[in-house]
């Protein structure tokens, strides 16, 4: 079974990508969520085109009460681990207008159900770890499991410093998850891990918006304790706020599907 579609969101509709002109707008849209400039070479509607027809996605996010105005949209490939196929959504992006109303969870959905039908049974995408509000969405809202880890994914960095990034991975099939147990009541500082009802507790700063104020050293900090977590075997499974300041990844033995 496929992740649920869910309740329609009012007024949204998903949908791949139909025609150059919505391709162009997917372009135009990730460049202006992410501050790149017109003539970032990110993708093109030729590269969003071959990829649909070749088991690849491009879907979108129409705003019906708006004219059908685009405002979300993701891409994706198909990836190879040891021979298996998967499904790699490799970025999305939401209008910051049309935010709060559910649109991410509806694509990323929409996506799996796309990639079911061509018969991959996972999908995979990276993430800032430090970027707790999306770790938050990826793990516990979508339920997919932070996997692995890697130092300087693309080996060059982002607006926040070192582009180090979680892979996770969501089962198309099967059951859900094990519960996650409460945090501990002390909470450790940013880049510290403490052990607590069976499992590792990774404390990340809620707001992102502190991480040029942080400096490297956290983020060194963050790199080793994952690289020592999930390279020891450990899976993420949440990111949830601890109190005002403070997110804490619940670092656990990866878990088993009920049947």
């Amino acid at each position: 079974m496929t992740p649920p579609a869910g309740a329609p969101s009012t007024g949204i509709t998903t949908r791949p990508l139909a025609t150059t002109a919505e391709r162009l707008a997917a372009v135009r849209l990730y460049r202006a969520v992410f501050g790149l400039a017109d003539d970032d070479p990110a993708f093109t509607p030729k590269l969003l085109c071959a990829l649909q027809r070749t088991g690849g996605s491009a879907l979108g996010a129409f705003d019906d009460d708006a004219d059908g105005r685009l405002v979300g949209f993701t891409y994706g490939f198909v990836g190879l681990d040891a021979g298996v196929p998967y499904h790699y959504s490799q970025a999305a992006a939401v209008d910051p207008r049309a935010q709060g109303r559910g649109v991410g969870r509806r694509l990323k959905r929409a996506q799996a159900e796309q990639a079911a039908r061509t018969g991959v049974a996972a999908m995979r995408w990276a993430y800032d770890p430090l970027q707790a509000r999306n770790a938050h969405f990826n793990l516990d809202v979508l339920g997919a499991t932070g996997r692995w880890f890697h130092r300087d994914y693309y080996g060059m960095p982002d607006r926040y410093g070192r582009s180090d990034r979680v892979v996770v991975e969501w089962p198309l099939t099967g059951g859900a998850p094990a519960a996650v147990p409460a945090p501990p009541a002390d909470v450790p500082a940013w880049g510290e891990v403490v052990e607590h009802a069976g499992c590792a507790w990774l404390a990340v700063p809620a707001d992102a918006g502190v991480l040029p104020q942080a400096g490297p050293q956290l983020r060194d900090r963050v790199a080793d304790e994952l690289e020592r977590l999930l390279g020891g075997g450990r899976v993420l499974r949440s990111c949830r706020r601890a109190d005002a300041h403070t997110a804490l990844y619940c670092v656990t033995a990866p878990w088993v599907a009920a049947p």
